[in-house]
């Protein structure tokens, strides 16, 4: 399952069908006929992500175009278990993230991971199904490490359930995890448990000035290799969090006693970089940019630390000063950036650099779909959605070509 909307600001699902329960999904995937591989079945979610809904235009199925229509599991919702003491939750692949978030709040619990887009009508479904992980991933892992058990709609109609609602290891193959990610390309995810963990106490968010990207990008891998836990480490260029200087942005766990010894020990690892602590106003806002990717367009691609000085050096010219936004997430490891217009420039810049985008917002005018720049071939994924949806009801993956993997001979 994703999210779709056409802009970010002001979508709504309300012209969206929405089938009325479970039942009603599975009748309605059981009379769908895709097998001319015309129109193709994408749920959605409440109108978050834009981009991940999208399929590119340009591509081909079995001699047809690949269309898409999409139905809205925001009838699926509500919290259908959930004992603080044993610290799970399952919920309506439906719920809007910020129903969940409040009931954990008023128990002293939190998704640690961030879950972004939460105040723009996330659903917890769509979040799974994106596969993205705000900046908690860092400290607590990812949404992965989270999911327990997941209940899906697959290809014929069928609800399968899958995982455990409780910690435990077994074997077998792990569906619940491979269901994050999925993009609503293996089935309609209907139920979801997670574990969940104690909200952090008193958090304060610090940022650390750095001037240019060289000493930004020295400091933050300092800061990454320090015995202390930070929630949360970004890189943001100037004009985000400082109007001039390259910064760090740090979410330091409380309380205050705990806080101020893990600055002591930032502060005299970054040198002369100035430190400030942010207000809690400005913290939100901070956050919410971060969380949120706003811009017509936008776009999440994972990399390495390594990497960010050659994908700032190198970032296409005309998309800069066009007003293109980046930012560093997870400490350098992934890449998010954000603007308007077509997105052929940036696709030809991913695929020079051997990087792969997601799209999460896009113009309605665009071409190209929810996978883009050097996608590649992912034959055990293929085999899996087949066997998952055998008469391809659901939108296909739409991955690189098999050459991209193939060994080198020796």
């Amino acid at each position: 399952m994703s999210d779709m909307e056409s802009n970010p600001a002001s979508a709504t699902t309300d012209n969206i069908e929405a089938p009325e329960s479970v039942r009603h999904w599975a009748d309605l995937i059981r009379d769908w006929n895709a097998s001319s591989g015309s129109d193709h079945l994408i749920p959605v979610g409440r109108c978050s992500k834009p981009g991940l809904s999208r399929v590119n235009h340009t591509e081909k199925t079995e001699s047809a175009s690949i269309a898409v229509r999409r139905y809205s599991t925001r009838k699926l919702s509500g919290i259908l278990q959930y004992d603080p003491s044993e610290f799970t939750i399952s919920v309506a692949s439906g719920t809007p993230l910020e129903e969940i978030m409040a009931a954990l709040s008023a128990n002293g619990q939190a998704l640690p991971f961030d879950p972004p887009r939460a105040k723009l009508g996330a659903t917890i479904g769509g979040c799974v199904a994106s596969g993205w992980s705000g900046p908690g991933r860092w400290r607590y892992g990812g949404l992965r490490d989270f999911i327990l058990a997941a209940s899906f709609l697959d290809g014929l109609g069928n609800e399968v359930h899958t995982g455990a609602p409780v910690v435990k290891n077994a074997a077998g193959f792990d569906f619940p995890k491979l269901m994050v990610g999925s993009l609503g390309r293996l089935g309609v995810l209907t139920r979801l448990t997670f574990k969940v963990f104690p909200q952090s106490v008193e958090p304060q968010t610090w940022v650390v000035r750095c001037g240019d990207l060289a000493s930004a990008t020295m400091h933050m891998q300092t800061l990454t290799r320090l015995p202390v836990e930070l929630d949360a480490i970004e890189l943001c260029q100037p004009g985000m969090t400082d109007p001039d200087d390259w910064s760090i942005v740090l979410k330091v766990p409380g309380p205050q006693a705990v806080a101020e010894s893990i600055m002591d020990r930032v502060q005299c690892n970054v040198g002369e970089a100035d430190t400030r602590r942010l207000s809690e106003e400005h913290a939100e806002k901070s956050w919410s940019k971060l969380l949120h990717v706003e811009g017509d367009v936008a776009v999440r691609i994972p990399m390495t630390p390594r990497q960010i000085e050659t994908v700032v050096q190198t970032f296409p010219g005309e998309l800069t000063e066009r007003g293109w936004r980046m930012h560093f997430g997870l400490a350098g490891n992934v890449l998010f950036v954000s603007g308007s217009g077509d997105l052929q420039v940036l696709d030809s810049w991913l695929i020079e650099h051997g990087l792969a985008g997601l799209v999460l917002n896009a113009s309605d005018s665009s071409t190209h779909g929810t996978q883009m720049g050097m996608w590649r071939h992912d034959e055990v994924v293929m085999r899996v959605a087949k066997a998952i949806d055998p008469r391809g009801r659901f939108a296909p993956f739409q991955f690189g070509e098999r050459s991209h993997t193939k060994r080198r001979e020796a």
